[in-house]
């Protein structure tokens, strides 16, 4: 009876090796609990939690990978784990999760996540968790395959604790020359921050009503963006590149270089006031959040449109002192614009311009 066992456990884990599509080994000192995230059929999913021991590997993906990337987070007794800003729900048992939106309005946690590459041809993929500081558990092997044109297994390492992390000025200056990718252009800006949007990860900035992105799978260098992560949103940055191509409201661009301004500028204080979740007063199932140079509409917890937002001394065209916020939706590409009546850390006031009702919006808690 033992020999069978043996045997039969031996059988069992053959096969799940041959089956892995998306495993994350342990290399680490502790227990990690991981989840993962991912764009599902009709929306985006996560699932956790998985525990690993170390020295142990744990199977989040099974069969051959149908996507490009994935998302991870990992939990570990001295925690310290860094995301990238990709946020998805979790709980604290075990879950799988449709949506990665109003975590706290459905009961739910939002954690912050790392971005896995699986590459554009792989059908497995291994990440291993290490300690800071320790040396990789081994190197990264690339999409190839062997002589029947079977895609080699990858093996990326990454590091789950990081601390005493700034922003590397060294690396927000690449020496590349101007026009080697585009058009190049010079332009005062504020860093909106790293994110994920249909898939793709991106560095953004606005600039004027324009949305400048800088992909992660583009030329822009790797250390750069990893510079830029750890940078604040709305830091006033000059910001120096290639425009790849575009239309009026947002713009792919290629960095060559990024020169936080030191000071900011005249709205600085009322920008950061503004940051934030608002309720309408007059209509509690509408609600807005300012995040950056931007504003994401809800109404009954269900996301709208968003709208680029600008602080200036006037409207464009008309008479009057500021300060305005101007807002323009990416659907009809309108601007608007609304006089600051009152902005604190309990009340917005906004009045239309060309007139109107005022909106009155509270602070959500």
């Amino acid at each position: 009876m033992r020999a069978f066992l043996l045997v039969a456990a031996a059988t069992f884990a053959m096969t799940n090796a041959a089956q892995a599509g998306l495993e994350i080994c342990n290399n680490t000192d502790q227990v990690q609990s991981v989840a993962i995230g991912y764009k599902g059929d009709t929306d985006w999913m996560s699932e956790g939690w998985w525990n690993i021991d170390p020295g142990e590997c744990a199977v989040l993906v099974s069969g051959n990978l149908s996507k490009r990337y994935y998302y991870y987070h990992a939990d570990s007794r001295d925690g310290g784990f860094r995301g990238q800003n990709f946020g998805f729900c979790t709980h604290d048992d075990a879950f799988e999760i449709v949506g990665d939106t109003d975590c706290g309005k459905r009961g739910y946690d939002e954690a912050d996540f790392r971005e896995i590459d699986t590459g554009e041809t792989a059908t497995s993929f291994t990440l291993t968790l290490v300690d800071s500081g320790s040396s990789p558990a081994g190197g990264a092997k690339g999409p190839g395959g062997g002589g029947d044109g079977e895609v080699a297994t990858q093996s990326v390492t990454e590091t789950p604790v990081e601390t005493d992390v700034t922003v590397d000025d060294t690396a927000l200056e690449t020496g590349m020359p101007p026009g080697r990718h585009g058009e190049p252009f010079e332009l005062a800006a504020l860093f909106q921050g790293c994110e994920l949007e249909d898939g793709r990860a991106y560095c953004g900035f606005h600039s004027d009503g324009v949305k400048l992105r800088a992909y992660y799978r583009g030329p822009t260098p790797k250390d750069l963006l990893y510079a830029l992560e750890m940078m604040p949103m709305n830091a006033p940055v000059t910001v120096t590149g290639d425009r790849l191509d575009g239309d009026r409201m947002h713009a792919a661009v290629v960095l060559r270089g990024v020169d936080p301004r030191a000071g900011g500028d005249a709205y600085t204080d009322l920008r950061e006031t503004l940051q934030g979740d608002w309720v309408l007063s007059s209509d509690r199932e509408s609600e807005i959040t300012i995040r950056g140079s931007e504003i994401h509409v809800r109404y009954e917890g269900v996301f709208r449109l968003t709208r680029f937002l600008k602080l200036a001394d006037r409207c464009e065209g008309l008479r009057g002192a500021g300060p305005v916020l101007i807002q323009t939706s990416l659907r009809d590409r309108r601007p608007k614009c609304y006089g600051v009546a009152r902005a604190d850390t309990r009340t917005l006031e906004l009045v239309p311009v060309k007139g109107g009702d005022t909106l009155r919006f509270q602070r959500q808690n």
